[in-house]
């Protein structure tokens, strides 16, 4: 499987967060479409996320069990 997710960070915008898909990319025509294209985006960032906690862990940048709470209390504070 392959899977590209364009993140757009910008703090200075109304909406600091964006997603996109790369040009080419086939968009959803209906909610089944769209709803598995969504939730497949978020298995892949999620997963994502565990590799650079991983990452973060084994380079000792941080400790696993310090960026998952941290993780896990800012989930919980902004859903």
């Amino acid at each position: 499987m392959k899977n590209t997710i364009y993140i757009d960070v910008d703090t200075d915008k109304e909406k600091p967060i964006t997603f996109s898909k790369p040009s080419g990319v086939e968009q959803p025509t209906d909610f089944d479409g769209a709803k598995s294209l969504i939730l497949n985006d978020i298995t892949c960032l999620c997963e994502g996320l565990c590799t650079l906690v991983n990452l973060a862990d084994q380079n000792q940048y941080a400790k696993k069990e310090d960026l998952i709470k941290a993780i896990s209390g800012r989930l919980n504070d902004m859903l």
